[in-house]
């Protein structure tokens, strides 16, 4: 499409390559236990390998489908960045299938070449840090794998979940007609968004067809810990209603939250930006909620197991059992901590980059506001504004789906030790920090927008029409 699209691509190939790194690192970490439970009999690695591999790869999962939502957004707002564009080779006979193919071509090779970087680390990064543990004595001096074929099993997740997000995300193309893309109406305001009676119905039946999995994933839960899996699926379903749902509620939070702001023309602009744009408004903030609806999650999810296991801990006199179930609560911590980071570090780059692009596309809006008397000031002050808007509803959304979600995760594995429901446990100091980084997240975020849209002179702003 553009002379230069790979810059529009450089998030694809961040999350990309993060996705690919995480994925790759937990293989391997699967693939370093293995081998050192070896040592105590291949009956005893190959079920051990089997059911660490399977939680292994729910974890990937979830780093796939927090990436793949991400992305979506990402590919979302490159096209309404390149409106005129689209425009122009609409009219001179492009179909939207042919611009849908080359969008997906440049994501895939974005996508690859991230891909390719993150397993190269983690490969490369593998066998050093395997032969320091083992030189500190943290590890056993045993013939350790250095490679694996399973390896290539996040390779492949990572590509497919480009391939579907850029599918996903480009759909906006076959919706726009040439005249309505010169007209710069590729956005819908939110009473188009109200009437679309299919989204409307895939929206209630994700989140119906997600809380019966989530509810039955919590009862089997009671008596097997595979309970989880039919948990995974229904809070994956329910969070995927609530992103196809974004659009029509979260605009509304923006405007609601924007009272408590005070009633200065900045942030009147910004309360309006959000209602006049929802969709534009809905992906600036849907990364941060996926963000802080994750680690929030871990964090519950970490906290809520380990007192479900202490108490367990408490009914059984057996040093051996307690010590395996510390190590393994000790293991799950940790890796939930790193994949609540990944998490955030990807809807971190998520939102940055769309508040970026939001910018850009407005520059004829802004340029209006500048020719009309808006200073400097009160431009800065409007995008501020709706970045800690995002920040708020984002933090609020974030923490009550996390808390549901990590109860939910927790009940549906560990539930069998005491064959009971259990309030969730929530670290309110974590909590505290979560909502913290979250809202200096905000902030930083708002730093280079405000700095692009300052430096926007109201006769270049106008030019563009």
């Amino acid at each position: 499409m553009t002379p230069q699209p790979w810059r529009d691509h450089v998030v694809t190939t961040l999350i990309a390559l993060v996705s690919a790194l995480f994925g790759t690192s937990l293989i391997m970490a699967v693939a370093l236990l293995t081998d050192t439970i070896m040592q105590d009999g291949p009956e005893a690695a190959g079920s051990m390998g089997v059911a660490v591999t399977a939680v292994a790869w729910i974890f990937i999962g979830i780093g796939c489908y927090t990436a793949a939502v991400v992305m979506a957004n990402t590919f979302t707002t490159i096209i309404a960045g390149r409106v005129r564009e689209i425009a122009q080779l609409r009219l001179l006979g492009a179909t939207a299938g042919a611009l849908r193919a080359r969008l997906l071509v440049e994501g895939l090779v974005a996508g690859a070449i991230g891909t390719a970087a993150g397993t190269a680390i983690a490969l490369l990064a593998y066998r050093p840090i395997v032969l320091a543990l083992v030189a500190q004595g943290s590890l056993q001096d045993l013939p350790y794998r250095w490679f694996v074929p399973e390896a290539a099993g996040p390779v492949a997740a990572t590509i497919a979940t480009v391939a579907l997000a850029a599918w996903l995300g480009s759909r906006a193309i076959s919706r726009v007609s040439p005249v309505e893309a010169l007209a710069m109406h590729v956005e819908p305001s939110a009473e188009r968004i109200g009437r679309r009676p299919a989204q409307t119905a895939a929206m209630w039946l994700l989140l119906v067809a997600g809380a019966l999995l989530l509810t039955a994933g919590v009862l089997a839960g009671l008596v097997s810990p595979f309970g989880v899996l039919i948990a995974f699926f229904g809070g994956a379903l329910s969070f995927t209603g609530v992103v196809v749902g974004a659009s029509r509620f979260i605009p509304r939070l923006l405007s609601a939250a924007g009272r408590a702001f005070g009633r200065s023309e900045p942030v009147a602009l910004a309360r309006g930006n959000a209602v006049r744009s929802p969709r534009a408004a809905t992906r600036s903030t849907i990364g941060m909620v996926i963000g802080v609806t994750l680690v929030v999650m871990f964090v519950v999810a970490s906290a809520t197991m380990r007192s479900i296991t202490r108490s367990y801990i408490g009914e059984v006199d057996d040093p051996a059992a307690t010590a395996a179930l510390e190590t393994l609560l000790d293991v799950t911590t940790v890796v939930m901590i790193v994949l609540g980071g990944i998490s955030a570090v990807l809807a971190a780059i998520g939102m940055v980059s769309n508040l970026s692009l939001s910018v850009i596309q407005r520059r004829r809006e802004i340029g209006v506001l500048r020719a009309v008397g808006a200073s400097r000031e009160q431009v800065r002050a409007m995008i501020t504004v709706e970045s800690l808007l995002s920040s708020v509803v984002a933090i609020g959304t974030g923490c009550v789906l996390g808390v549901l979600y990590g109860w939910a995760g927790a009940q549906a594995t560990f539930g069998a030790a005491q064959h009971a429901l259990v309030w969730p446990t929530v670290p309110w100091q974590l909590l505290v920090a979560v909502v913290a980084s979250a809202a200096a997240l905000g902030l930083v975020a708002a730093v280079a927008p405000v700095q692009r849209a300052t430096r926007v002179a109201p006769i270049d702003a106008l030019r563009v029409a």
